[in-house]
């Protein structure tokens, strides 16, 4: 019986200090709820941009259209349920030009004269929440982009970005260049993530 008990009081000290050493060295208290949140973008690049695709925090957003975007959702990513200062996600992006497209070409397969294929990366906060809704990415000229959540839709005046073409302004973070979406060894990491079941 005193083995037992000597095995529980180890075990249960041993799994606090794992649980403390955890929380210490990342970014989630204990108080944090994560909930998965539904993802969308928004760009404000004008006519003729096209964000082909865009990731938030290494979760594959859907493009967004030359229109405008904001009517595309897909699941998920996660974040708290109460906002908390310095919450920011990883924002990653490419936009093409097609403001001087052939689309005859097009057609055949050939998109030559889709032009300045650029990619960003940025650390983006995440606007303070009340509560917590659907992630919105808002796409904006010279690589700057937010995000919010909010419950009213883009088209809405009541959304915190009015829609259609604009500068980002003080709220955008800016972005950097990257030559390629992922690294090499991060596309190897997922890779072995998606064929470990006990990840």
């Amino acid at each position: 019986m005193k083995k037992y008990l000597i095995l529980s009081i180890l075990s249960a000290v041993f799994g606090t200090a794992l649980w403390y050493g955890c929380a210490k060295f990342s970014s989630i208290s204990h108080d944090d709820e994560f909930v998965a949140v539904a993802l969308t973008g928004v760009q404000h690049l004008g006519n003729g941009y096209l964000i082909s695709r865009f990731y938030v925090n290494k979760y594959g957003g859907d493009s967004v259209g030359r229109e405008g975007g904001g009517g595309s959702i897909v699941c998920c990513v996660m974040l708290p349920l109460k906002w908390r200062p310095g919450l920011t996600v990883e924002v990653r992006w490419k936009v093409e030009d097609w403001t001087s497209a052939d689309y005859a070409e097009i057609e055949k397969g050939n998109y030559a004269s889709v032009t300045k294929k650029k990619m960003y990366i940025a650390k983006v906060p995440v606007e303070k929440y009340d509560e917590l809704y659907d992630l919105i990415v808002h796409f904006f000229p010279h690589g700057r982009v937010r995000a919010v959540t909010s419950v009213y839709s883009v088209s809405s005046p009541l959304h915190p970005v009015s829609f259609g073409p604009r500068e980002g302004g003080l709220m955008a973070s800016a972005g950097w260049p990257i030559s390629e979406m992922f690294s090499q060894a991060e596309l190897l990491k997922k890779k072995s993530e998606e064929s470990n079941p006990w990840k």
